[in-house]
């Protein structure tokens, strides 16, 4: 992950974690050591800027941490655990913040399907609590993938054939499931009527919106890029805004830091936790 002082932090999945500089030849130094030991397809991912949420792998843990880079001196902190132990998992951070964990594996060997966990389970990062929610249809362990759509779902999808303790291949899914978070059963969604295509680092931009006195929170969330339970590209932050005629004054990152340039999901989060469809933006 790209950290707040802009070096490049190094999660896992070995206990100890770094950060690489890259100016000139690079260099590594040590940030400090999981209180997990290894975390081997566990699933990580920067919830706010600077804070990364690390969660299940090893073989195997239902335990997360996380840790604050943004602190004089980071160190790894206990969350809360999830209901179920598991590796292969993906996690996905949704546009109220919260974190979304699919799919995975209870076994204690490389892929085991027979022993996959379908229930989903949703982290809240101001309590540490997580919540378990719906289960999806079929096993999804070594190299499925979770990906949040414009839309607020979450597409489910995949599965490979790698080798089981019997020595025999996997199922593979060649299929995808879509899952409904609880936020889209919560009422009417605040509407988008207009955004600009591309927005730049400390500048404010207009949001039209027909809900505007609804509007609690506007976040944006990077395009994703899921493979082996790990979004790399994934990132959350949340916006400031004022009152505007006919919609909502947002104010852009400051730092590439924080946000890195590329193309993101913009949503606007009203009063009762229920965000709009994503607007696609390019900041740069």
């Amino acid at each position: 992950f790209l950290a707040p002082n802009g070096r490049v932090f190094y999660a896992g999945d070995q206990r100890a974690t770094h950060y690489l500089n890259t100016a000139g030849s690079g260099s590594w130094s040590a940030v400090g050591s999981r209180k997990f030991g290894s975390r081997d397809y566990g699933s990580a991912v920067m919830y706010l800027p600077g804070k990364v949420l690390y969660a299940g792998g090893g073989r195997t843990t239902r335990t997360a941490e996380t840790i604050d880079l943004n602190a004089a001196a980071p160190a790894w902190q206990w969350t809360g655990s999830m209901a179920h132990p598991r590796r292969h998992l993906n996690a996905t951070v949704l546009p109220t913040g919260e974190v979304l964990v699919t799919g995975g594996s209870r076994g204690t060997t490389f892929n085991e399907p027979n022993l996959a966990v379908r229930v989903a389970e949703i982290w809240n990062p101001e309590s540490g609590v997580w919540t378990s929610l719906a289960s999806n249809a079929v096993n999804r362990t070594y190299h499925a993938t979770s990906l949040l759509l414009p839309d607020g779902r979450v597409l489910h999808t995949g599965s490979s054939d790698a080798l089981q303790p019997t020595g025999e291949p996997a199922p593979p899914q060649r299929n995808a499931e879509l899952f409904s978070p609880p936020y889209l059963f919560k009422g009417a969604r605040p509407g988008i009527s207009s955004a600009p295509s591309s927005i730049s680092y400390g500048r404010s931009f207009l949001v039209g919106t027909p809900a505007s006195s609804t509007i609690a929170k506007v976040s944006l969330i990077a395009l994703g890029s899921v493979t082996h339970a790990f979004d790399m590209g994934q990132r959350f932050t949340w916006l400031g805004f004022t009152a505007a005629s006919g919609g909502i004054q947002v104010s852009a990152p400051s730092s590439s830091n924080g946000a890195p340039p590329g193309y993101y999901m913009l949503f606007l989060v009203n009063g009762s936790g229920v965000p709009s469809v994503g607007k696609i933006v390019r900041l740069r």
